[in-house]
């Protein structure tokens, strides 16, 4: 092959080559125009007007609502819950979760709190302990202190009194204090010295006190005046317990 022919053969095959580039060039552009049209203008437009929900939770109900307004989103309570951790009136959880993408003009839905539930404090007074712990347990409570006190003449153990009293309301598993009356000897004191004083005067200050007289013995005292105790068991200065007896010697009119 002589030069100049071999010269032609170059230019039509660059020219070849430069037809072929320009084709797969035309075709990549078309390719190009088709992806952007029916995949990213639809990302995009699906994306335009849309925003980040935001963290609602532990924020009022009022609050939620103003937040999602300026960001154009509407806002519905789907439920309200009892909830120990979120004050009344608070949100507890949402839908959509915060962070999400949500397009202007759709729904967030809230869950809010009722507050801790609370439970009424049981009249268990007259009731045993045992008695009494399974109606406060059943209300939700527990028991607290128990604080015992002996009391004469009782029978069983019962319920005096509770702290906080019958009708309060606590919150669901605060504790209720009892004060128990429990079978026993009463409160001691230390025995007066009830001598020359008048027999009827002290016996009924003795009543009123909680003892009891079981007799009384008189005997002939000259210069004493009649009905004046002069003598008495327990002694002046024993211990005697609340509903025990006395006896008293007092004189006669003779």
């Amino acid at each position: 092959m002589t030069n100049e022919s071999a010269t032609g053969y170059s230019r039509v095959v660059d020219a070849r080559r430069t037809v072929i580039r320009i084709l797969l060039l035309g075709g990549l552009f078309a390719a190009g125009i088709l992806a952007f049209n029916f995949i990213a203008m639809p990302m995009l437009v699906h994306q335009r007007g849309a925003v980040i929900v935001p963290d609602l939770r532990n924020v009022s109900e009022t609050q939620a609502t103003e937040s999602l307004a300026r960001l154009g989103l509407k806002v519905k309570v789907g439920r309200s819950e009892h909830d120990p951790q979120v004050p009344k009136g608070y949100v507890v959880s949402q839908q959509p979760r915060a962070n999400d993408s949500l397009k202007e003009g759709r729904t967030v839905v809230l869950v809010t709190s009722l507050g801790p539930r609370t439970e009424r404090v049981p009249d268990v007074t007259q009731q045993t302990l045992r008695q009494a712990r399974e109606v406060i347990e059943h209300a939700g409570l527990v028991i607290g202190r128990v604080s015992r006190v002996k009391r004469a003449g009782e029978e069983r153990d019962a319920i005096l009194a509770t702290n906080p009293p019958a009708g309060e309301e606590l919150r669901e598993g605060e504790a209720v204090d009892l004060v128990v009356a429990v079978a026993g000897g009463g409160a001691s004191y230390l025995m007066p010295d009830l001598t020359k004083q008048d027999l009827f005067f002290v016996r009924e200050r003795l009543d009123r006190l909680g003892f009891r007289v079981a007799s009384v013995r008189y005997e002939a005292q000259e210069g004493v005046f009649p009905n004046t105790i002069v003598d008495q068991r327990p002694k002046a200065g024993a211990r005697i317990r609340e509903g025990e007896s006395v006896e008293l010697v007092a004189s006669s009119s003779n």
